[in-house]
C-alpha cells in the first residue's frame, strides 16, 4: 500500500510506528514485526534518521548534565534511552528534551541508594538552563528603590548541593554526601545575561521573601529584628549588617533597580 493510498487512520497508525521506531529503543528491537507496514528500505532510512536524533538527544543530555554525568557514566549509555521512553519528548524544542531528566532519576531506585541527592543535583544542573532561558519578566513591582532580580529560583536542597557541584568540578568527590540543608539563588546577570549561583544563608533568604511580598524596606527591618530578637541597643549594629548584605547583593545583581533610583544605606 502506498502512502498515496493509504486512510487517515493507516497514515496516523503509521507516523506512530516511524516516530516510536525513531524515539523508542524497545520499538526498534521489534522492527522485523512491522514490514508490511514499511519495507526494508524506508527501515534504512528510518535508521541513519534515528540515529542522527539519538546522537543529538546523548549529547545535549551530557551536555546539561555534566557533574550527573561524571557520576552515572557506567550506567549513562542505559539510562538516556530509559529516559527518553519514561519522558518521551512533546517540544519541538530541542533543549526541553532534557527538562525531566532530575524527575526520572528521582524514580530509579538503584541510583537513588547510592546517591540519594543525585536528583536535586540533577535539577541543580537543569536550572542553569531554564533559567538562562527564561524570557524577560516584567517586574512584579514598578515602584521603589530595589527589586528582587526577576529572572531567578530559589531552590531548598536536602543536601549541600553546591558543595558537591564543587567537589565533583575538580574530582575530589567522595561519592557520598550527608543531609545538610542548603537554600541556593539561581539568577541571570542582567547585563552579561550569564547564570549565576549563589548560596544564601537563612537570614538572607527571609529578607528576600519578605522584599518580593514588597513590604517596605523600614518594616522588612522591624519584622526581621523582630524575628531575630534583636535587642534595642544592639540595632545601630544590625542595620550596618543589612547594608552589608545589601550592598553585596547589589554587586552580584542579585537586586537590580526597576528604574534608574539609587539603592540608599540605611542607618
Amino acid at each position: 500500500m502506498t502512502y498515496k493510498h493509504m486512510t487517515k487512520e493507516d497514515l496516523q497508525q503509521t507516523e506512530k510506528i516511524i516516530k516510536d521506531l525513531i524515539l523508542f529503543d524497545s520499538a526498534w528491537k521489534k522492527r522485523k514485526k512491522i514490514r508490511d507496514k514499511l519495507s526494508n528500505r524506508e527501515l534504512e532510512k528510518i535508521e541513519i534518521y534515528r540515529d542522527l536524533v539519538k546522537n543529538s538527544f546523548f549529547d545535549l543530555i551530557t551536555k546539561i548534565y555534566p557533574l550527573t554525568n561524571k557520576l552515572l557514566k557506567k550506567d549513562w549509555d542505559k539510562l538516556i534511552p530509559q529516559y527518553i521512553e519514561s519522558y518521551p519528548p512533546s517540544s519541538p524544542m530541542l533543549n526541553k528534551v532534557a527538562e525531566n531528566f532530575p524527575f526520572f532519576l528521582a524514580e530509579q531506585k538503584k541510583i537513588v541508594k547510592k546517591y540519594p541527592f543525585i536528583h536535586e543535583l540533577a535539577l541543580y544542573e537543569w536550572l542553569e538552563v531554564g533559567i538562562y532561558e527564561q524570557s524577560n519578566k516584567l517586574a512584579e513591582r514598578q515602584t521603589g528603590t530595589f527589586i528582587l532580580n526577576p529572572v531567578h529560583e530559589i531552590c531548598s536542597f536536602e543536601y549541600p548541593i553546591p558543595e558537591i557541584a564543587e567537589k565533583l568540578e575538580t574530582s575530589k568527590f567522595s561519592g557520598k554526601a550527608t543531609k545538610q540543608k542548603s537554600s541556593v539563588l539561581i539568577y541571570r546577570d542582567p547585563k552579561t545575561l550569564k547564570v549565576r549561583f549563589n548560596e544564601i544563608s537563612s537570614g538572607t533568604l527571609a529578607y528576600l521573601e519578605l522584599l518580593k511580598s514588597d513590604f517596605p524596606h523600614e518594616m522588612i527591618l522591624m519584622i526581621l529584628a523582630e524575628h531575630y530578637k534583636i535587642e534595642e541597643k544592639n540595632l545601630k549594629d544590625f542595620y550596618k549588617q543589612i547594608n552589608v548584605m545589601v550592598k553585596t547583593l547589589k554587586e552580584r545583581k542579585i537586586l537590580v533597580h526597576p528604574t534608574n533610583h539609587i539603592i540608599p544605606e540605611y542607618k
